[in-house]
């Protein structure tokens, strides 16, 4: 047993020599580095420094964002100029674009302003019959469609059905013309048809156990792109911006036109014409015009359909369906 203790004390004492020459072995540089600068610790695990007794954090490697960022202002500060001069280039060309585009929309509105007006100088001439000759059916609910003819102004009701004629009108030139197949009468503007309309509703004249206001149109010859309105208001505001239509109560008109009117115009152009009118709108097999009038007035809604083209859908069940105004809108 004391021999044992002898013999493992004596192995100990060995391996602590070996374990110490071999620790000194692997720390001499470094006892080298604190002997040259005493004061100052390295650790180089995770890039901290350890200076004195104080621990500070340094960055060993700083982030790509900050590095382009520090070489942008590098840049704009050894290069002013071309900052400035890419500055005002950029000005230039926005204040290039503004201004083409403000021709531009110059252009669209006088170019559409051209269009409206030969638009609108067609459609008059459809409806009266100028420099040429025109035919109108006017349709109602529930009541049989109603034939004119019209040719400057002039209305002449047919009764009987009126067709295209081919007709020569000055020497070579043939073109067709309406022409009425029965019996022809002299007649005015049909009451149903107008082309613009103002609604009004005027203070009550008599007096009433429940106040409600009565509502009456100004039904116009001329074409209007806005559908007037005026609330509450006495009798002579009508009498004053009514000048050239015709006054009626909703419900004389509703008694005499219904709910709903069509007037479908075919007008035939007369080719020696010196208006100059947009006869590309006259695309019809035999040279003519198609242009369809259609008004919805009730004591709540007045809508307005208008087509310078042949609409076989719109026809078809503007008069018939009751629905079909609610199915447009």
């Amino acid at each position: 047993m004391y021999r044992g203790r002898i013999v493992l004390s004596f192995v100990t004492f060995i391996f602590h020599l070996v374990s110490c020459d071999w620790a000194a072995e692997w720390m001499a540089p470094v006892q080298e580095q604190l002997k040259e600068n005493p004061s100052r610790r390295i650790n180089d695990y995770g890039g901290v420094l350890f200076d004195d007794e104080t621990l500070h954090m340094v960055q060993v490697e700083e982030s790509t964002e900050h590095l382009q960022s520090q070489m942008m202002k590098k840049y704009v500060t050894s290069n002013p100029t071309n900052t400035e001069l890419t500055t005002s280039s950029l000005k230039i060309k926005l204040e290039n674009t503004l201004i083409n585009a403000r021709k531009l929309a110059d252009t669209l509105k006088a170019q559409i302003k051209e269009v409206s007006e030969r638009e609108e100088m067609l459609k008059d001439a459809i409806v009266n019959g100028r420099s040429g000759v025109s035919s109108v059916v006017v349709s109602t609910l529930d009541r049989a469609p109603r034939a004119y003819v019209i040719q400057d102004g002039v209305w002449t009701f047919c009764r009987g059905s009126v067709r295209p004629q081919r007709s020569a009108m000055a020497f070579e030139d043939f073109s067709s013309v309406p022409k009425c197949f029965g019996q022809e009468m002299s007649s005015q503007q049909d009451p149903c048809v107008f082309n613009s309309i103002i609604k009004y509703e005027t203070m009550p004249t008599v007096r009433r156990l429940e106040y409600s206001e009565d509502d009456f149109l100004c039904l116009k010859k001329t074409f209007n792109n806005t559908l007037e309105r005026y609330l509450s208001v006495p009798r002579q505001i009508i009498n004053k911006t009514c000048q050239n239509g015709t006054v009626r109560s909703l419900e004389e008109n509703t008694e005499k036109c219904g709910l709903r009117v069509m007037s479908e115009y075919t007008y035939y152009p007369s080719r020696n014409s010196p208006l100059r009118l947009p006869l590309e709108y006259c695309a019809e097999p035999d040279g003519s015009c198609k242009l369809i009038m259609a008004w919805h007035v009730s004591n709540s809604t007045i809508e307005n359909f208008e087509f310078l083209k042949n609409e076989q859908g719109f026809k078809k069940y503007f008069i018939k369906s009751g629905s079909y105004v609610e199915h447009v809108m």
